[in-house]
């Protein structure tokens, strides 16, 4: 009789093997007996996996002093142990680069392209893949022959997990099947998803919320854009749009958005938005504030009066424990959050006022490329859940 159990003895293995990776990725330094007291796993499999993690290059050990004077061996990852090619897919450029397992960029690429020129998607990641080619071709083979995949990260509503690109109102890009296209391009497993989920996931691996599990981001840049982590898991709903708050009407008759309709939350607080109301580029608006001229001062405290209405409607929507602030608006205009908490304090339903952190991103200005690198980087670690 055919056994119809999921798991056979290769594959409990196999799980073992990824579920002990991902412990030892997120204590960033354990030792095998606190693995076995962890998982419940016996004291002689868990030291016959770590032993095929070091072999395989994933994992490396050393000495650390015990209390009583006594080495103990730790374990943690092998940052060169294998590499990821993260992709940042902006409104006027993609960045490329090559990244380690602890989120440090080896070597990057750049290159520049016209959204108002309208380039077809096609011509756009015909560059994407060629440009990854030559990045390989650069860091040689011993770094090309480690990486695992290759991670997108975009704006836009992106599907979850066959990587089309249902609709980017910004390059006006409709139905562009990314992940398929590429994959037939390439000869690796491509990743693509929301910038926002990318940059949440990439903090939680290697930045500011790694010992957080219920975090909201809010995102600011040419557009507004929300992700959302129950649990230590990113939280997708139906068609991966879960925390999408850039979308959520403020006001019926407002500004044209550029999604088609009008008074759009980002229509008060995204640069795209507040450069097509004022007729001026995001720099000159901020240069304009900080010299006191009314009109940027009207627009500027309007913006953190809404990026306040928008944090204080999460907190009650989702009860996290920290809101993540990130985008290029937050790291090239500190200006636009310096006093958020208490703009958001002054919007806040009482009893959740002290329930919650407000930090500010901490990876930078790699923050795309790295975001993209950590969705290989999850979807590698939690092997074990996926295939549960």
């Amino acid at each position: 009789m055919t056994s119809h159990l999921k798991y056979d003895q290769k594959n409990v293995r196999e799980y073992h093997y990824f579920l002990l990776l991902s412990l030892i990725q997120k204590h960033k330094r354990i030792t095998r007996t606190q693995l076995a007291g962890i998982t419940k796993i016996s004291n002689t499999t868990v030291g016959k996996i770590v032993k095929e993690l070091i072999e395989d290059g994933l994992v490396i050990e050393g000495d650390q002093k015990g209390n009583i004077g006594r080495k103990a061996t730790f374990l943690e990852i092998n940052p060169t142990g294998a590499h990821i090619i993260g992709v940042e897919v902006d409104i006027s450029s993609v960045q490329i680069a090559l990244v380690s397992l602890n989120g440090t960029v080896i070597n990057k690429r750049q290159f520049q392209f016209d959204v108002k020129g309208k380039e077809k998607p096609k011509i756009v990641l015909d560059k994407v893949a060629s440009e990854i080619l030559k990045l390989l071709e650069e860091v040689g083979k011993e770094f090309a022959k480690k990486v695992i995949a290759i991670g997108i990260s975009m704006a836009g509503l992106i599907s979850w997990p066959n990587g089309k690109a249902l609709m980017v109102p910004q390059f006006q890009w409709n139905d562009v099947h990314i992940k398929e296209y590429l994959e037939s391009k390439l000869d690796y497993i491509v990743y693509v998803d929301n910038h926002v989920r990318s940059i949440l996931l990439a903090e939680s691996l290697f930045g500011v919320i790694k010992s957080y599990k219920d975090v909201v981001c809010v995102h600011v840049g040419s557009g507004l854009g929300g992700a959302v982590m129950i649990n230590g898991e990113i939280s997708r709903g139906t068609c991966n749009t879960l925390g999408e708050i850039g979308h959520i009407t403020m006001e019926p008759n407002g500004q044209l958005c550029d999604c088609g309709r009008l008074g759009c939350l980002q229509t008060f607080i995204s640069s795209s938005e507040l450069e097509k109301y004022a007729h001026a580029p995001i720099e000159d608006i901020f240069s304009a504030y900080e010299r006191g001229e009314e009109w940027s001062r009207m627009l500027i405290d309007r913006a953190k009066k809404y990026l306040g209405i928008a944090i204080s409607n999460v907190i009650c929507m989702y009860n996290p424990e920290v809101v993540l602030l990130a985008g290029p608006m937050v790291e090239d205009y500190p200006i636009l959050v310096e006093d958020i908490e208490q703009i958001t304090s002054e919007q806040m339903w009482s009893p959740l006022k002290h329930t919650f952190k407000l930090v500010r991103s901490t990876i930078g200005k790699d923050s795309g490329v790295i975001g993209a690198s950590a969705l290989v980087l999850n979807q590698f670690l939690r092997k074990s859940i996926n295939e549960s």
